[in-house]
C-alpha cells in the first residue's frame, strides 16, 4: 500500500521530533534550595556543594550528580538544579540529596540528615536545611 505524499512528509517531519523528545527525557532534574537557620551572612566567596547520592547497604554510596554553586554575595536560600542521567536511577534503590557550605576553604555547614528524593513517593523539588559543622 502506498501512502499519500503528504502522509510521508508528515512522518518524515515527525521522526526527528520523536528522537529529540527521547533524548530530552534521558536527563532528569532535581531542584530546590539550600538554607540554614543561623542568623549569619554568607561571605562573597562561599560555595554551596550539592550532591545526589545513591545509598546502598553497608553505607556504600555512589554520587549520581553534583553541583558547586559560587554564591558571589547571594544569601540563603541558595537555589540549585541537578541534572542526572535517568538511566542511572533504579526503581528499588534509595536516593538522597546532601549539601554543604564551604567558607574560607573549610566546611561550615553540612546536611545532618540527607533528604530522600526521586523514589518511593519522594519529590524532585527539595529544601535542604544544613547545620553548623562540628
Amino acid at each position: 500500500m502506498l501512502l499519500p505524499a503528504c502522509a510521508v512528509l508528515v512522518l518524515t517531519l515527525l521522526a526527528p521530533l520523536s528522537a529529540a523528545s527521547e533524548s530530552q527525557t534521558s536527563e532528569g532534574v532535581l531542584s530546590g534550595t539550600v538554607t540554614y537557620e543561623e542568623r549569619m551572612a554568607l561571605p562573597r566567596s562561599a560555595e554551596v556543594h550539592v550532591a545526589l547520592v545513591e545509598v546502598r547497604k553497608h553505607k556504600e554510596q555512589t554520587i549520581i550528580a553534583q553541583q558547586t554553586i559560587a554564591t558571589e554575595g547571594r544569601q540563603i536560600p541558595i537555589p540549585f538544579k541537578l541534572s542526572y542521567p535517568v538511566a542511572s536511577i533504579h526503581t528499588h534503590h534509595c536516593y538522597v540529596v546532601r549539601a554543604e557550605i564551604v567558607m574560607f576553604g573549610d566546611v561550615w555547614f553540612v546536611t545532618r540528615r540527607p533528604v530522600p528524593v526521586l523514589r518511593q513517593g519522594n519529590s524532585h523539588e527539595v529544601r535542604i536545611v544544613v547545620s553548623r559543622a562540628s
